[in-house]
């Protein structure tokens, strides 16, 4: 008995200095951008697909409630949506669809204008349903409204990292400063990510990044870490229009492989301690608690 009391003591010891990501198992990311038509939902399915091409489960829950297009990109036609966990409290499990390479998703759907009015009961329950989840796959990755809606943002602030998608024009950076400044003012200790698409070359994506970083450093004291770039290419839009995503259209495209290397940042990275180490349920939680989000 006393060996194995030893034995608790030392994995407890162990598990308290892990990363979130590795007691939690899953790591949460949640792509955001300024606005839309900048490539988020594109890169956050294709990402996907890359990380699942290295191993990983990865799960896509489409969070652009009412204009969601995951499942236009893929070209399939999910079965059950958020809505239907939210409103009518069906079992996430039973939500889940299956896309390319063995990816799951959850589809945004349509018909509920404010998720945060709904009452305790089914809060309690679709956190209860997304804490398991979270057990079941190495990578959540939430595909957020352009924009980051009242609705939206707890999930944005609860992440383990949040990837902003910008563009090198002038008024996409605007747009994704007004984001980040958005994300700095409500929470803390963020750790945000930036990937800058549609460039020309590894210089117009490192010249809009240090534009932006500048800014938010120099404005919001918030720290920003380059992603890298993702080239301009017209395969995204031939692949939109066949609903396919480009990363299986066309695998070996430099395009491709600026995604694949934006997953092996992703799976390089660690979480780092925040809020005490808190999880992302528990953080996600704690905005339910307060009625609502800031």
């Amino acid at each position: 008995m006393d060996q194995a009391e030893s034995l608790r003591k030392r994995m407890e010891e162990r598990f308290a200095g892990a990363p979130a990501v590795y007691r939690n198992k899953a790591k949460t990311l949640a792509v955001v951008s300024g606005k839309g038509g900048v490539g988020k939902s594109n890169i956050s399915l294709n990402t996907a697909l890359a990380l699942s091409d290295k191993g990983k489960k990865v799960l896509v829950i489409d969070l652009d409630v009412g204009m969601g297009n995951i499942d236009i990109l893929i070209g399939r036609q999910a079965l059950y949506t958020v809505v239907d966990v939210l409103n009518h409290k069906m079992p996430i499990h039973r939500a889940l669809s299956t896309g390319p390479k063995g990816i799951r998703y959850i589809s945004g759907g349509t018909g509920l204008n404010t998720m945060f009015e709904l009452n305790r009961d089914k809060w309690a329950f679709f956190l209860k349903e997304l804490s398991t989840v979270l057990n079941d796959f190495d990578l959540v990755v939430f595909d957020m409204g352009a924009g980051l809606s009242k609705d939206q943002l707890p999930f944005a602030l609860s992440a383990d990292e949040i990837l902003v998608v910008t563009t090198p024009e002038p008024t996409s950076i605007m747009d994704a400063y007004s984001a980040i400044k958005h994300l700095t003012l409500n929470g803390r200790e963020l750790r945000l990510k930036v990937i800058v698409n549609r460039c020309i070359n590894q210089k117009d994506g490192i010249s809009a990044f240090l534009r932006l970083s500048n800014t938010v450093n120099a404005f919001l004291q918030q720290k920003l870490e380059y992603a890298g770039p993702i080239p301009e290419d017209p395969l995204v839009s031939k692949a939109v229009v066949e609903q396919q995503p480009f990363l299986i259209r066309h695998p070996r495209s430099k395009l491709s492989s600026a995604v694949y290397l934006l997953a092996d940042s992703l799976l390089e990275s660690r979480t780092v301690k925040t809020e005490g180490n808190r999880s992302f349920i528990d953080k996600l939680s704690s905005f339910f608690r307060r009625g609502n989000a800031t």
